[in-house]
């Protein structure tokens, strides 16, 4: 056996060279981090949302709508009103059909609770150009609105403002 060793070594010593590596590396184009869950939350809200509720409360064209999350002073729905609370972006949901609407209102609201936007409009109408008349969003949007975990408060608009064809929302702060 020593005989095998002292070979060996002789082999090692003599002329012996790595080889030189010859294949490529595949490349991989890096893969942008998804927010899987963030989209599966957001589609199964959608998913919720779409589904028919008891959200049609009968209103007249007239009436105004108000909302208040439990937990929090009436004097909000005062002060949101009276605009005291600035409005810094607005939805026009003129010409939209009402799951249309809702799937706007929805994107809207989550849009701007994530810019951390506090106090938004929401123009509804009054239904004059609807079938019969009657504001069709309108009977729909507190019930949406009031199911949107960021929605403190709902008010009808003053009439310089939209009167009873819209609305203003006010946002969680963030």
């Amino acid at each position: 056996m020593p005989d095998d060793k002292d070979s060996m070594d002789r082999l090692l010593g003599m002329g012996v060279k790595p080889i030189a590596q010859d294949k490529v590396t595949p490349y991989r184009k890096a893969i942008k981090p998804i927010p899987r869950q963030r989209l599966l939350d957001d589609q199964r809200v959608m998913d919720e949302l779409l589904e028919y509720s008891d959200e049609a409360v009968s209103f007249e064209s007239g009436d105004e709508l108000k909302f208040l999350r439990s937990g929090h002073s009436s004097r909000i729905l005062k002060k949101l009103r009276r605009g005291d609370f600035a409005i810094q972006d607005e939805l026009d949901l003129h010409g939209y059909t009402a799951s249309e609407a809702k799937i706007e209102t929805h994107g809207f609201i989550n849009e701007c609770a994530r810019d951390q936007v506090r106090g938004v409009r929401i123009v509804h109408g009054k239904g004059r150009n609807s079938a019969g008349r009657t504001p069709v969003i309108k009977r729909m949007l507190l019930g949406w609105l009031s199911k949107n975990q960021h929605v403190i408060a709902v008010v009808s608009t003053p009439n310089n403002d939209g009167g009873t064809g819209a609305v203003y929302v006010l946002l969680n702060k963030q």
